[in-house]
């Protein structure tokens, strides 16, 4: 269904496809809410920033497809990109997504955003480690 817009070759043309970061930008965003919604007990609307998705990409071997001075911007529309691609290549699916970052967030509503966005990118670092085998 969607194959037109994921035929890439590589890894890089993944992380620079500007269309892919957008979808990927509401789909991290959703799946993000719906773990943290979990993990607390009632509904949340989150927007992940920037920086937490960039600690996460930097910390995996993706990051090696990167340049070194990549902004956190830039590194997380990366992150987005590869979300987008792989749910639209049928890898994953946001199940697995919640389901992951759900497991992996331990925090509660005294959590302070710091500590919260620390350990939300190390969720979004082993969702992305899970899933680096399927990128070409």
């Amino acid at each position: 269904m969607w194959e037109t817009f994921v035929e890439h070759e590589n890894i890089e043309s993944i992380m620079h496809d500007k269309g892919l970061a957008k979808v990927g930008d509401g789909l991290v965003n959703f799946c993000y809410s719906l773990a943290k919604s979990l993990v607390l007990g009632y509904a949340t609307g989150e927007k992940v920033r920037d920086s937490v998705l960039a600690r996460a990409i930097r910390a995996t071997s993706v990051y090696q497809h990167m340049n070194r001075r990549t902004d956190a911007g830039r590194a997380g529309d990366a992150y987005e990109a590869i979300m987008a691609y792989l749910w639209m290549k049928e890898k994953i699916t946001i199940a697995d997504m919640v389901s992951s970052l759900s497991d992996s967030l331990d925090i509660d509503k005294t959590t302070s955003r710091k500590k919260e966005g620390e350990i939300a990118a190390i969720a979004f670092q082993k969702f992305l480690e899970d899933n680096i085998e399927h990128l070409p």
